[in-house]
């Protein structure tokens, strides 16, 4: 690359937190109470999921799962894993 391409190249888009964003802020929510509502139907503390999540391999202190569960900005990988620990089954329709 020559000094006059690097001069054009327009400079990278600022970051934005993924928080500021209301389309991630909703979902987030939908995540959280998600995941709060299936403890509730199961009648499972965050100690208790800790545990279980422990059982399926998933390593955690009760502070770090009640964090996650409260930010709400967890991966679909630990929303899965909180499913799997909570005998719940989500699987794409026709499955």
């Amino acid at each position: 690359m020559n000094t006059i391409d690097r001069a054009q190249k327009p400079a990278p888009p600022k970051p934005v937190a993924r928080k500021a964003n209301p389309v991630n802020a909703e979902y987030e929510d939908k995540a959280r109470e998600l995941v709060r509502e299936a403890m509730r139907s199961k009648g499972v503390t965050v100690d208790q999921l800790t545990a279980r999540l422990s059982v399926i391999g998933v390593d955690m202190s009760s502070g770090g799962v009640a964090n996650k569960i409260s930010r709400g900005g967890f991966s679909s990988a630990f929303l899965l894993q909180c499913m799997a620990a909570l005998d719940i089954e989500l699987a794409p329709k026709g499955k």
